[in-house]
């Protein structure tokens, strides 16, 4: 019986060995991006039976982002919430740090946040967020595999651009402090008001539809959703403007995406603190 278990164990270990040359050879051939992102699902998966590294997994991953911005930090609290090793890699959108020729080369789109892992160069915060939760294994809760949970997931993640991202916390502060202060154009105080309204648009699907009654946008557990939304809602905070003031709803929501990220959250959002003591004087505070 020994013998026999010896050999089985034996024959796994030239199996395994036979894998990982395999594996090498074709990490080396693979062409399109489709084609590497499907042999980096599979060589993780190898690596969960196993229990070994491959070239895949070891390679690093460099981070591109300014904390000052949203979407980016909601990449950087995804990568220090699951303990993610990264190489950070500081750009100054307020000193046109994205635009120099150097960027470029890296990132054709001069857009944050990006990453680099190995020879993926990606951007887009959502396309980074999806590839993180299932290149390195996260726990399922991020982005789940059951089909339902996904789809809200997504659902939350489509609507998010061109309602959360552009019609909500980023209009009200590029109209009051950004836009007048730091591009020196003048904004009417209609405008200024008009971002307010449309922002409690924005609000009142996001709490009504996405939240109702729970805990996290897609049900008790958070989610990479709730990473994109967070900044976005925060944002208006510099001027005074908490979007859980009235609605006891999204406020609950806020404390749980806190307590739910913990220390990760407030490190996250150190720069953003410190930017807004910076510009305190700059606009007194709305009444809202």
């Amino acid at each position: 019986m020994e013998k026999r278990a010896t050999r089985i164990l034996v024959l796994i270990a030239l199996i395994c060995q036979g894998l990982e040359s395999l594996l090498a050879l074709l990490q080396q051939h693979t062409s399109t991006e489709e084609q590497r992102l499907r042999m980096f699902s599979f060589t993780l998966k190898y690596e969960s039976i196993s229990g070994k590294e491959t070239l895949f997994s070891m390679a690093k991953l460099e981070f591109y982002f300014d904390p000052l911005s949203e979407p980016c930090r909601s990449v950087q609290i995804f990568l220090d919430a699951n303990n993610i090793p990264y190489e950070p890699k500081y750009v100054d959108l307020l000193n046109d740090a994205n635009r120099t020729e150097e960027y470029k080369k890296i990132i054709a789109t001069q857009t944050v946040p990006a990453i680099t892992h190995g020879e993926l160069k990606l951007f887009e915060s959502v396309a980074i967020l999806q590839y993180l939760a299932e290149a390195f294994s996260t726990p399922d809760h991020w982005y789940p595999s059951e089909m339902k949970k996904r789809a809200r997931i997504n659902e939350y993640l489509h609507w998010h651009h061109l309602n959360a991202r552009c019609n909500a916390g980023l209009l009200v502060i590029m109209n009051y402090i950004y836009t007048p202060y730091f591009y020196n154009q003048k904004v009417s105080e209609e405008e200024k008001k008009a971002s307010i309204v449309s922002m409690e648009r924005v609000l009142d699907t996001f709490e009504s539809y996405f939240l109702k009654d729970n805990k996290f946008i897609a049900g008790d557990e958070i989610s990479i959703a709730d990473l994109m939304a967070i900044g976005e809602f925060i944002a208006p905070d510099i001027i005074g403007i908490y979007v859980g003031k009235h609605r006891p709803r999204v406020a609950a929501w806020h404390d749980n995406v806190k307590a739910a990220l913990g220390p990760v959250y407030d490190s996250a959002h150190a720069d953003l603190y410190k930017h807004m003591d910076d510009i305190k004087d700059l606009v007194p505070p709305v009444d809202y």
